[in-house]
């Protein structure tokens, strides 16, 4: 990574342009053209330095539920189990992380019924106990990571 591909890391965590050739801008930020702005990105994404560019919605805006769940999932089917969850379309986040639940994901739908019965079906197709975390309050953060 260059300094060329810090500056557009940096400029798309920032503020990305909504505008009808966003890239052109950004490659204008950066000193370069816009194509060459895409083309870095692109390779950036299939690193895995970056995992999406997209906005962050607010589902009560959007008559959406959800609701942030912890679970613990053995070793041996880990991998089937996070499948199902990822293949879910209102899955938002899914992370794996140490301790008694080992497995995090938020869950958006249009009812909470909806959701329910997502989480009724994993806990009996693999026998696990799905914990329900139903948000309270929310805090926002604005996070950067500078490169």
């Amino acid at each position: 990574m260059d300094e060329k591909d810090r500056k557009i890391l940096n400029l798309i965590q920032e503020e990305f342009p909504l505008t009808a050739e966003p890239f052109v801008e950004i490659g204008r930020e950066a000193g370069i053209t816009g194509q060459e702005a895409l083309q870095r990105v692109k390779k950036a994404k299939d690193e895995g330095l970056i995992r999406r560019i997209g906005p962050i919605l607010e589902p009560k805006e959007l008559s959406l539920v959800s609701i942030l769940c912890g679970v613990y999932v053995e070793e041996g089917i880990l991998a089937d189990v996070v499948g199902q969850i990822n293949a879910h379309s209102g899955v938002t986040h899914n992370y794996e992380r140490e301790g008694r639940l080992n497995v995090w994901f938020t869950v958006t739908a249009k009812t909470w019924e909806s959701i329910e019965r997502f989480l009724n079906t994993l806990e009996e197709r693999y026998s696990l106990t799905i914990y329900r975390f139903p948000k309270k309050r929310v805090f926002k953060i604005k996070t950067f990571f500078p490169l």
